[in-house]
Protein backbone atom coordinates (compact mmCIF):
# COMPACT_ATOMS: atom_id res chain seq x y z
CA UNK A 1 0.00 0.00 0.00
CA UNK A 2 1.48 3.33 -1.01
CA UNK A 3 1.77 6.39 1.24
CA UNK A 4 -0.55 9.34 0.97
CA UNK A 5 -0.14 11.59 -2.08
CA UNK A 6 1.58 14.87 -1.25
CA UNK A 7 -0.74 17.39 0.38
CA UNK A 8 -3.50 14.95 1.26
CA UNK A 9 -4.65 14.19 4.78
CA UNK A 10 -4.37 10.52 5.72
CA UNK A 11 -7.72 9.56 7.23
CA UNK A 12 -8.44 6.14 8.74
CA UNK A 13 -12.08 5.24 9.29
CA UNK A 14 -12.93 2.42 11.70
CA UNK A 15 -16.33 0.74 11.66
CA UNK A 16 -18.61 -1.39 9.56
CA UNK A 17 -22.18 -1.86 8.43
CA UNK A 18 -24.24 0.95 6.97
CA UNK A 19 -22.47 3.58 9.06
CA UNK A 20 -19.07 3.18 7.42
CA UNK A 21 -20.51 3.10 3.92
CA UNK A 22 -22.47 6.32 4.61
CA UNK A 23 -19.35 8.04 5.96
CA UNK A 24 -17.15 6.88 3.07
CA UNK A 25 -19.76 7.88 0.49
CA UNK A 26 -19.49 11.43 1.78
CA UNK A 27 -15.70 11.50 2.22
CA UNK A 28 -15.29 10.04 -1.26
CA UNK A 29 -16.34 13.41 -2.67
CA UNK A 30 -13.16 14.92 -1.17
CA UNK A 31 -10.76 12.45 -2.80
CA UNK A 32 -8.64 15.35 -4.03
CA UNK A 33 -7.64 16.24 -0.46
CA UNK A 34 -8.08 13.03 1.55
CA UNK A 35 -6.27 9.71 1.35
CA UNK A 36 -8.74 7.23 2.81
CA UNK A 37 -8.09 3.95 4.62
CA UNK A 38 -11.22 2.11 5.79
CA UNK A 39 -10.64 -0.49 8.50
CA UNK A 40 -13.65 -2.78 8.52
CA UNK A 41 -14.97 -5.40 10.91
CA UNK A 42 -14.89 -9.00 9.67
CA UNK A 43 -16.69 -10.82 12.47
CA UNK A 44 -20.30 -10.87 11.24
CA UNK A 45 -21.91 -14.30 11.21
CA UNK A 46 -25.31 -13.70 9.60
CA UNK A 47 -26.75 -13.37 6.11
CA UNK A 48 -24.73 -13.98 2.96
CA UNK A 49 -21.47 -13.15 4.77
CA UNK A 50 -22.18 -15.70 7.47
CA UNK A 51 -23.08 -18.41 4.97
CA UNK A 52 -19.90 -17.90 2.95
CA UNK A 53 -17.82 -17.65 6.12
CA UNK A 54 -19.14 -20.95 7.42
CA UNK A 55 -18.73 -22.74 4.10
CA UNK A 56 -15.30 -21.43 3.09
CA UNK A 57 -13.70 -20.56 6.43
CA UNK A 58 -13.11 -16.92 5.51
CA UNK A 59 -13.72 -13.66 7.40
CA UNK A 60 -17.06 -11.95 6.84
CA UNK A 61 -17.20 -10.01 3.56
CA UNK A 62 -20.40 -7.93 3.73
CA UNK A 63 -19.02 -4.77 5.32
CA UNK A 64 -15.96 -4.90 3.07
CA UNK A 65 -18.28 -5.07 0.05
CA UNK A 66 -20.24 -2.01 1.19
CA UNK A 67 -17.08 0.03 1.72
CA UNK A 68 -15.68 -0.90 -1.69
CA UNK A 69 -18.91 0.25 -3.30
CA UNK A 70 -18.80 3.52 -1.33
CA UNK A 71 -15.28 4.32 -2.59
CA UNK A 72 -15.97 3.85 -6.29
CA UNK A 73 -14.65 6.84 -8.24
CA UNK A 74 -17.00 9.35 -9.80
CA UNK A 75 -17.95 8.18 -13.29
CA UNK A 76 -21.08 7.61 -15.40
CA UNK A 77 -20.94 3.94 -14.34
CA UNK A 78 -20.61 4.47 -10.58
CA UNK A 79 -24.26 3.92 -9.66
CA UNK A 80 -24.46 0.91 -11.98
CA UNK A 81 -21.43 -0.67 -10.29
CA UNK A 82 -22.83 0.07 -6.84
CA UNK A 83 -26.10 -1.61 -7.79
CA UNK A 84 -24.19 -4.62 -9.09
CA UNK A 85 -22.21 -4.98 -5.87
CA UNK A 86 -25.40 -4.89 -3.82
CA UNK A 87 -27.43 -7.17 -6.12
CA UNK A 88 -28.72 -10.26 -4.32
CA UNK A 89 -29.80 -13.48 -5.97
CA UNK A 90 -33.44 -14.21 -5.16
CA UNK A 91 -34.33 -17.50 -6.86
CA UNK A 92 -34.35 -20.65 -4.76
CA UNK A 93 -30.83 -21.85 -5.54
CA UNK A 94 -27.61 -22.26 -3.58
CA UNK A 95 -26.98 -18.58 -4.31
CA UNK A 96 -30.25 -17.33 -2.82
CA UNK A 97 -29.57 -14.30 -0.64
CA UNK A 98 -25.95 -13.96 -1.70
CA UNK A 99 -24.73 -10.52 -2.72
CA UNK A 100 -22.87 -10.35 -6.01
CA UNK A 101 -20.10 -8.29 -4.42
CA UNK A 102 -19.51 -10.98 -1.78
CA UNK A 103 -19.13 -13.63 -4.48
CA UNK A 104 -16.73 -11.41 -6.42
CA UNK A 105 -14.59 -11.08 -3.31
CA UNK A 106 -14.78 -14.84 -2.72
CA UNK A 107 -13.50 -15.51 -6.24
CA UNK A 108 -10.61 -13.11 -5.71
CA UNK A 109 -9.75 -14.80 -2.38
CA UNK A 110 -9.68 -18.20 -4.03
CA UNK A 111 -7.44 -16.81 -6.75
CA UNK A 112 -4.95 -15.15 -4.37
CA UNK A 113 -5.44 -17.20 -1.19
CA UNK A 114 -5.51 -14.01 0.87
CA UNK A 115 -8.26 -11.51 1.67
CA UNK A 116 -6.06 -8.40 1.59
CA UNK A 117 -4.61 -9.38 -1.79
CA UNK A 118 -8.13 -10.00 -3.09
CA UNK A 119 -9.24 -6.55 -1.95
CA UNK A 120 -6.14 -4.92 -3.43
CA UNK A 121 -6.90 -6.51 -6.80
CA UNK A 122 -10.42 -5.06 -6.78
CA UNK A 123 -9.13 -1.71 -5.50
CA UNK A 124 -6.74 -1.49 -8.45
CA UNK A 125 -9.21 -2.77 -11.03
CA UNK A 126 -11.97 -0.41 -9.88
CA UNK A 127 -9.58 2.50 -9.17
CA UNK A 128 -11.06 3.09 -5.76
CA UNK A 129 -10.52 6.39 -3.98
CA UNK A 130 -8.85 4.75 -1.02
CA UNK A 131 -8.09 1.41 0.59
CA UNK A 132 -10.40 -1.05 2.34
CA UNK A 133 -8.62 -3.04 5.06
CA UNK A 134 -10.11 -5.96 7.01
CA UNK A 135 -9.47 -5.61 10.75
CA UNK A 136 -8.08 -9.15 10.75
CA UNK A 137 -7.31 -11.74 8.09
CA UNK A 138 -8.57 -14.50 10.36
CA UNK A 139 -12.18 -15.34 11.25
CA UNK A 140 -13.31 -15.15 14.86
CA UNK A 141 -16.52 -15.01 16.84
CA UNK A 142 -17.86 -11.95 18.61
CA UNK A 143 -19.32 -12.40 22.10
CA UNK A 144 -20.79 -9.92 24.55
CA UNK A 145 -20.89 -9.76 28.32
CA UNK A 146 -23.81 -7.93 29.92
CA UNK A 147 -23.47 -6.06 33.18
CA UNK A 148 -25.46 -8.77 34.95
CA UNK A 149 -22.89 -11.34 33.84
CA UNK A 150 -24.94 -12.86 30.98
CA UNK A 151 -22.88 -13.94 27.96
CA UNK A 152 -24.28 -13.61 24.43
CA UNK A 153 -22.41 -15.46 21.70
CA UNK A 154 -22.39 -14.45 18.05
CA UNK A 155 -22.62 -11.10 16.30
CA UNK A 156 -26.11 -11.84 14.98
CA UNK A 157 -27.46 -12.64 18.46
CA UNK A 158 -25.92 -9.44 19.84
CA UNK A 159 -27.13 -7.35 16.93
CA UNK A 160 -30.70 -8.67 16.99
CA UNK A 161 -31.19 -8.54 20.75
CA UNK A 162 -34.40 -6.58 21.21
CA UNK A 163 -34.92 -7.06 24.93
CA UNK A 164 -32.59 -5.25 27.30
CA UNK A 165 -32.82 -6.74 30.80
CA UNK A 166 -29.23 -5.67 31.38
CA UNK A 167 -26.97 -3.13 29.70
CA UNK A 168 -24.00 -4.13 27.56
CA UNK A 169 -20.68 -4.22 29.38
CA UNK A 170 -18.11 -5.27 26.81
CA UNK A 171 -17.55 -7.41 23.73
CA UNK A 172 -14.64 -9.73 22.99
CA UNK A 173 -13.35 -12.13 20.35
CA UNK A 174 -13.22 -15.90 20.74
CA UNK A 175 -10.70 -17.00 19.64
CA UNK A 176 -8.28 -14.10 19.84
CA UNK A 177 -6.89 -13.16 16.42
CA UNK A 178 -4.05 -10.85 15.32
CA UNK A 179 -4.74 -7.48 13.77
CA UNK A 180 -4.13 -7.09 10.06
CA UNK A 181 -0.61 -5.61 9.64
CA UNK A 182 -2.00 -3.27 6.94
CA UNK A 183 -4.47 -1.90 9.49
CA UNK A 184 -1.67 -1.33 12.02
CA UNK A 185 0.42 0.49 9.41
CA UNK A 186 -2.52 2.67 8.35
CA UNK A 187 -3.14 3.70 11.97
CA UNK A 188 0.53 4.47 12.58
CA UNK A 189 0.71 6.81 9.59
CA UNK A 190 -2.73 8.43 10.04
CA UNK A 191 -3.33 12.13 10.57
CA UNK A 192 -6.89 11.44 11.75
CA UNK A 193 -8.77 8.33 12.92
CA UNK A 194 -12.57 8.39 12.69
CA UNK A 195 -14.55 5.93 14.82
CA UNK A 196 -18.09 5.27 13.60
CA UNK A 197 -20.83 5.95 12.95
CA UNK A 198 -22.41 2.54 13.33
CA UNK A 199 -23.57 0.04 15.92
CA UNK A 200 -21.15 0.63 18.79
CA UNK A 201 -20.76 -2.95 19.99
CA UNK A 202 -21.03 -4.86 16.69
CA UNK A 203 -19.59 -2.50 14.06
CA UNK A 204 -17.13 -0.12 15.74
CA UNK A 205 -15.65 -1.76 18.85
CA UNK A 206 -14.96 -5.17 17.20
CA UNK A 207 -12.27 -3.50 15.09
CA UNK A 208 -10.38 -2.58 18.27
CA UNK A 209 -10.24 -6.17 19.56
CA UNK A 210 -7.67 -7.99 17.36
CA UNK A 211 -4.30 -8.29 19.06
CA UNK A 212 -2.16 -5.22 18.43
CA UNK A 213 -4.95 -2.87 17.37
CA UNK A 214 -5.50 -1.07 20.68
CA UNK A 215 -1.74 -0.60 21.16
CA UNK A 216 -1.46 0.95 17.70
CA UNK A 217 -4.26 3.41 18.44
CA UNK A 218 -2.86 4.28 21.86
CA UNK A 219 0.56 5.06 20.37
CA UNK A 220 -0.81 6.92 17.33
CA UNK A 221 -0.24 10.67 17.07
CA UNK A 222 -3.42 11.03 15.02
CA UNK A 223 -6.43 13.02 16.14
CA UNK A 224 -9.10 10.54 17.20
CA UNK A 225 -12.61 11.61 16.20
CA UNK A 226 -15.78 9.73 17.11
CA UNK A 227 -19.08 10.14 15.29
CA UNK A 228 -21.82 9.50 17.82
CA UNK A 229 -24.90 7.66 16.60
CA UNK A 230 -28.03 9.76 16.24
CA UNK A 231 -30.53 7.23 17.55
CA UNK A 232 -30.13 4.38 20.05
CA UNK A 233 -30.01 0.78 18.88
CA UNK A 234 -32.51 -1.27 20.86
CA UNK A 235 -30.76 -3.98 22.85
CA UNK A 236 -27.33 -2.41 22.28
CA UNK A 237 -27.33 1.29 22.99
CA UNK A 238 -30.82 2.11 24.19
CA UNK A 239 -29.44 2.70 27.70
CA UNK A 240 -26.48 4.79 26.55
CA UNK A 241 -26.05 8.53 26.61
CA UNK A 242 -23.62 10.39 24.36
CA UNK A 243 -20.84 10.30 26.98
CA UNK A 244 -21.00 6.50 27.03
CA UNK A 245 -19.77 6.30 23.43
CA UNK A 246 -16.22 7.62 24.02
CA UNK A 247 -16.13 5.91 27.42
CA UNK A 248 -16.91 2.57 25.74
CA UNK A 249 -14.10 3.10 23.25
CA UNK A 250 -11.68 3.91 26.06
CA UNK A 251 -12.77 0.90 28.10
CA UNK A 252 -12.12 -1.49 25.22
CA UNK A 253 -8.82 0.06 24.22
CA UNK A 254 -7.64 0.22 27.84
CA UNK A 255 -9.40 -2.75 29.45
CA UNK A 256 -7.29 -2.57 32.61
CA UNK A 257 -8.36 1.00 33.34
CA UNK A 258 -11.57 1.90 35.11
CA UNK A 259 -14.22 3.52 32.95
CA UNK A 260 -14.12 6.52 35.28
CA UNK A 261 -10.45 7.17 34.45
CA UNK A 262 -9.64 10.78 33.58
CA UNK A 263 -7.53 9.59 30.64
CA UNK A 264 -9.22 10.25 27.29
CA UNK A 265 -8.97 8.19 24.14
CA UNK A 266 -11.27 10.25 21.90
CA UNK A 267 -10.14 13.82 21.18
CA UNK A 268 -13.26 15.10 19.42
CA UNK A 269 -16.81 13.80 19.11
CA UNK A 270 -19.44 14.85 16.58
CA UNK A 271 -23.03 14.68 17.80
CA UNK A 272 -26.15 15.60 15.91
CA UNK A 273 -27.91 18.84 16.83
CA UNK A 274 -31.33 17.72 18.05
CA UNK A 275 -34.35 19.28 16.40
CA UNK A 276 -37.76 19.54 18.01
CA UNK A 277 -39.26 18.79 14.61
CA UNK A 278 -37.60 15.38 14.38
CA UNK A 279 -40.01 12.62 15.29
CA UNK A 280 -37.41 10.10 16.41
CA UNK A 281 -35.69 9.07 19.62
CA UNK A 282 -32.22 10.53 19.83
CA UNK A 283 -29.27 9.79 22.05
CA UNK A 284 -29.08 12.26 24.91
CA UNK A 285 -26.26 14.79 24.85
CA UNK A 286 -25.41 14.74 28.55
CA UNK A 287 -23.12 17.02 30.55
CA UNK A 288 -20.64 14.21 31.21
CA UNK A 289 -19.80 14.18 27.49
CA UNK A 290 -17.85 17.41 27.90
CA UNK A 291 -15.61 15.73 30.47
CA UNK A 292 -15.14 12.57 28.41
CA UNK A 293 -13.56 14.25 25.36
CA UNK A 294 -11.54 17.37 24.64
CA UNK A 295 -13.95 18.83 22.09
CA UNK A 296 -17.65 18.38 21.33
CA UNK A 297 -18.98 19.44 17.93
CA UNK A 298 -22.78 19.69 17.88
CA UNK A 299 -23.76 19.88 14.22
CA UNK A 300 -26.72 19.14 11.97
CA UNK A 301 -25.55 15.91 10.36
CA UNK A 302 -28.89 14.04 10.12
CA UNK A 303 -30.46 12.85 6.89
CA UNK A 304 -33.59 14.98 6.41
CA UNK A 305 -35.42 12.01 4.87
CA UNK A 306 -34.36 9.51 7.57
CA UNK A 307 -33.58 11.59 10.69
CA UNK A 308 -32.25 8.58 12.59
CA UNK A 309 -29.37 8.26 10.10
CA UNK A 310 -26.46 10.46 9.13
CA UNK A 311 -26.48 12.39 5.89
CA UNK A 312 -23.24 11.44 4.09
CA UNK A 313 -22.65 14.90 2.64
CA UNK A 314 -23.41 16.84 5.83
CA UNK A 315 -21.23 14.52 7.89
CA UNK A 316 -18.33 14.61 5.45
CA UNK A 317 -18.50 18.40 5.14
CA UNK A 318 -18.37 18.73 8.94
CA UNK A 319 -15.35 16.44 9.16
CA UNK A 320 -13.48 18.12 6.31
CA UNK A 321 -14.05 21.55 7.85
CA UNK A 322 -12.73 20.23 11.16
CA UNK A 323 -9.66 18.68 9.53
CA UNK A 324 -8.94 21.91 7.67
CA UNK A 325 -9.48 24.13 10.70
CA UNK A 326 -7.03 22.11 12.81
CA UNK A 327 -4.37 21.91 10.07
CA UNK A 328 -4.28 18.24 10.95
CA UNK A 329 -1.93 17.18 8.15
CA UNK A 330 0.95 19.38 9.26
Amino acid sequence: MSGAPAGRTRVVTIGGGTGSSVLLTGLNEYADRLHLFAIVTTFDDGGSSGKLRQRFGIPALGDIRRCIAALLPKSPNRQYLRDQFEFRFEKATDLKGDAYGNLLLLLAIQKHGNLSKAINELTSALRLNGHVIPASEEPSNLSAKLKDGTIIQGETCIDHRTDAPSAMDRVYLDPSVPANPHAINAIRSAHAIILGPGDLFTSVVPNLLPTGMSEAIQSSRAKIIQVCNISPRKGQANTLRASDFPKTIHRHISPNRRQESTKRTVDTIIVNAHSQAEQTDQIEIDDALYDAVNQVLVKDVADPQIPSRHDPHKLAATLVRYLGATAIND
